[in-house]
């Protein structure tokens, strides 16, 4: 069943005339004719009696008026509120973003989001997870990615998906890794990244529940540089397992076997503003991009 169809049963049944309602509907006879045949064949009963005054409803078609008007009515109800939605949501939206556009689905996740809502004017903030959280608690942005869990009961959490983090050190300490326990890996040199990133409270977590501690040579703030260090033999380095995971197949670093760190990525925004119509339109993209989890914050 077509809303064509509807409209077409409509307005014959209204006018009771095939002319009329052609004019009314700019059809030709024939195309209205059809979609009113086309509409009695799907239903399996037949809505008017030709005679030569008009178009009559059947007894069929007199029962299947009314809900034939409510169909139509709320499939027009459904049209308007979408084009109003599309047309009126308008406003800055002030978004968080951190690690590197490919995992986190910028681009898509924009694409889709201006699509919907050409008004919406985003502007991009990117940061680490703690700095991101931080910009979100302050007010300067609207919603963030955030790397690690969260319990906190003024902001929301949409877990997009699940993270890992692996050990990585450089090729030629393939042997001393094999060979390593928790003792001889914190006696290791390790790249230090900056507080408030989701590296940094994973390794301190990790060593802090063996009652160990690990000493940093060099600080650096984003995977594509760790990696650089790592496989020149600079240091080890805690990072996602997806990012590492070329670099270790082709053979120019090796992980450490003893742990794989769960970690997940989410959206994080403010419970205080989740009716913003901005927001709204951000998460309802994110759930076609994203196949997120429930709110668990």
């Amino acid at each position: 069943m077509e809303f064509n169809q509807l409209r077409a049963f409509l307005a014959v049944a209204r006018s009771g005339q095939l002319v009329r309602a052609s004019e009314q509907l700019h059809l030709t006879q024939s195309a209205l004719s059809k979609q009113i045949k086309g509409l009695e064949d799907e239903l399996g009963v037949l809505l008017f009696a030709r005679t030569p005054s008009g178009m009559v409803l059947t007894g069929e078609g007199r029962r299947l008026l009314p809900l034939a008007t409510k169909t139509l009515d709320a499939m027009q109800d459904i049209s308007a509120q979408a084009a109003l939605m599309r047309g009126t949501v308008s406003g800055a939206l002030r978004l968080g973003t951190i690690i590197d556009p490919e995992s986190i689905r910028l681009g898509p996740l924009l694409t889709a989001l201006l699509q919907f809502y050409p008004h919406v004017d985003v502007t991009l903030l990117h940061g680490i997870s703690g700095s991101a959280l931080q910009m979100l608690r302050d007010g300067q942005v609207d919603a963030c990615f955030y790397l690690g869990t969260l319990k906190d009961t003024d902001i929301a959490v949409r877990q997009l998906s699940l993270e890992h983090y692996v050990v990585v050190g450089p090729a030629a300490w393939e042997e001393r890794l094999r060979h390593a326990g928790w003792n001889e890996l914190a006696a290791m040199p390790w790249l230090a990244t900056a507080v408030g990133s989701s590296q940094y409270g994973l390794v301190a977590q990790m060593f802090a529940e063996r009652g160990l501690t690990y000493r940093t040579v060099v600080q650096a703030d984003q995977e594509a540089t760790m990696l650089e260090l790592v496989q020149t033999g600079v240091a080890l380095g805690l990072m996602r397992e997806q990012i590492a995971a070329p670099v270790v197949q082709s053979g120019q670093a090796v992980t450490w076997q003893g742990v794989r760190l769960p970690c997940p990525l989410s959206l994080l925004y403010r419970r205080s503003s989740e009716d913003s119509a901005t927001l709204q339109a951000l998460l309802a993209m994110l759930d076609v991009v994203w196949q997120t989890e429930p709110d668990i914050g």
